[in-house]
Formats: structure tokens, sequence, C-alpha cells
């Protein structure tokens, strides 16, 4: 009996000094202001990158219907959805023009997006192909 009230008093001790005393743990030294860096804005960035064609789904990952001339699939880590998008293609320049972020897809990973076009074929034709893109907004 005695024993275990030993125990209880000295677990007591332990909790309330693990309380009242300071972490020992070693805490990150914070940098100064000046020397984080921010990361650089998304707005008004042109960048090559990669395009192919997709022509299926009836929904996109925003919730809305694809449109052929609108919609582009991206990596929302690297262009935010919702963002519109400038696209020039010399070698297909039909596609040039102002789309939307309005969808993913499992295979659009990095710097590669993917352009929503109505025709199975045409997508084909397309294939892969670079692109100059920027970003708007």
């Amino acid at each position: 009996m005695v024993a275990i009230r030993v125990l209880i008093g000295t677990l007591a001790l332990v909790l309330y000094l693990g309380m009242i005393a300071p972490s020992t743990g070693i805490e990150p030294v914070p940098e100064p202001e000046s020397v984080i860096q921010a990361e650089p804005s998304r707005e008004n960035r042109t960048m090559v990158m990669e395009v192919t064609a997709y022509c299926y789904g009836t929904v996109t990952r925003t919730g809305t219907r694809p449109v052929e001339g609108r919609t582009i699939a991206v990596d929302p880590e690297v262009i935010p959805l919702g963002s519109q998008v400038h696209i020039t293609c010399d070698t297909w320049p039909a596609v040039n023009g102002t789309y939307v972020a309005e969808d993913t897809g499992r295979l659009i990973k990095g710097e590669i997006i993917d352009i929503y076009m109505a025709d199975r074929d045409q997508c084909l034709r397309f294939g892969r192909r670079q692109i100059e893109i920027k970003v708007m907004n």
C-alpha cells in the first residue's frame, strides 16, 4: 500500500514538473524578414510547356462543362485552377487564345497542359507539342 502511494506521488510530481518546467527541445531560429523569399507571382509569367489534347469528360474538376476554345487541364500546383492562360502555338495556330484552367488529369503533372477539343480525331492529329503560355491571373 505504501509503495502504491509513493508511486502515485512520484508520478504526480513528474507530471507537475513537466507542466511548469520550460521545454528543453531545440526550437528553430526564425529567419529575419529580409532573408525570407516570397514565392514568385504566378500572374503574368511566361513559360514554355508541353501540350496535349483531350476530348473525354462531361464535368471538369471545377464543376463546369468542358468547352472547346476555353477549357484546359493543368497541374494546380503549377497553374492554379480558375487562372486565365494565354496560349501561343506556332505549329497549330488554331489553338492560340485565352483559356481557363478548369480541369486536372492524372497524367497532367508539372509543366504539361491538356487542351480540350470536341473531336477525337483532331486530338490525335494535334498530338504532343511545345507551346508558350502566359498565366494572366
